[in-house]
C-alpha cells in the first residue's frame, strides 16, 4: 500500500468514526498517533483546549484529545472515492485497454498541455481517456482505455519524447501495442543514425 493509499484509509476511517458528529474521539481505530499525518497535513485538526473543554460540556464527561477532517481533509476524501471508482464508459466497441508507466503517462500529458500549439494536436478524447486512467500500485501501471486514433495520438507523443528526450516510451509502446509514429520510424534516418537507433 502506498503512502497516498494509507491517506485515503485514515481518511475513510476518520469520516466513518465522525460520521454526523462535529468531533471524533478516541476509539475506532483513530488516536493521535494514527491521525498524525493527516494533522500534519492539514487534513484533519485536532480539538484545541477550548474545543475540549466545550466537547467535554456536551458529553458530561472530560474529554482529553478530539480531531476530525478539515474542509481539505473532506475534498481530499471526496477526490480519493471518485478517483478508485470504476470510470464511466472507460469501456466500449472499438477500445483498447493500454498499461502505460507513470513516466509514459507524463509524456502524453506533456504532450496534451501543447493542444492548440502543435500542427497535428491530440486526437479527440485523448484527453479524457488520459483524465480516467487508473493506478494500479502493485503493477505500478496507469490503465487507459483508448479508440486506435488514441493510440496513434499516443505514439505521436512518444515520438516527439523519443525526439527530445528518451526513446524508452516509444520503444516499449511499439513492441507492446505495435503501434509507431511514423508508422516506420527508422526509415527516415540516415544510414548511421539507422544503425544506431536499431542498436538502441
Amino acid at each position: 500500500m502506498g503512502r497516498s493509499d494509507k491517506h485515503s484509509v485514515l481518511l475513510r476511517r476518520l469520516a466513518d468514526a465522525q460520521h454526523d458528529k462535529e468531533w471524533a474521539g478516541l476509539g475506532q481505530g483513530v488516536d493521535e498517533r494514527t491521525m498524525a499525518s493527516l494533522v500534519a497535513l492539514g487534513l484533519a485538526e485536532e480539538a484545541s483546549r477550548e474545543d475540549r473543554a466545550e466537547i467535554s460540556a456536551k458529553a458530561g464527561h472530560p474529554v482529553r484529545w478530539a480531531v476530525r477532517l478539515t474542509d481539505d481533509g473532506w475534498d481530499a476524501l471526496t477526490y480519493a472515492r471518485v478517483r478508485a471508482a470504476p470510470g464511466t464508459a472507460v469501456t466500449g466497441p472499438g477500445l483498447k485497454t493500454v498499461l502505460l508507466r507513470p513516466s509514459e503517462l507524463e509524456a502524453v500529458r506533456r504532450y496534451l498541455a501543447l493542444n492548440g500549439r502543435l500542427r497535428q494536436g491530440p486526437a479527440p478524447g485523448l484527453e479524457a481517456a488520459a483524465e480516467a486512467a487508473r493506478f494500479d500500485s502493485a503493477a505500478n501501471r496507469w490503465t487507459l482505455h483508448v479508440n486506435e486514433e488514441q493510440m496513434q495520438s499516443m505514439a505521436r507523443a512518444f515520438f516527439l519524447e523519443r525526439l527530445g528526450g528518451s526513446i524508452a516510451p516509444a520503444n516499449r509502446f511499439a513492441r507492446t501495442y505495435g503501434v509507431t509514429c511514423p508508422p516506420r520510424p527508422i526509415d527516415f534516418l540516415p544510414t548511421a543514425l539507422r544503425s544506431q537507433a536499431n542498436a538502441s
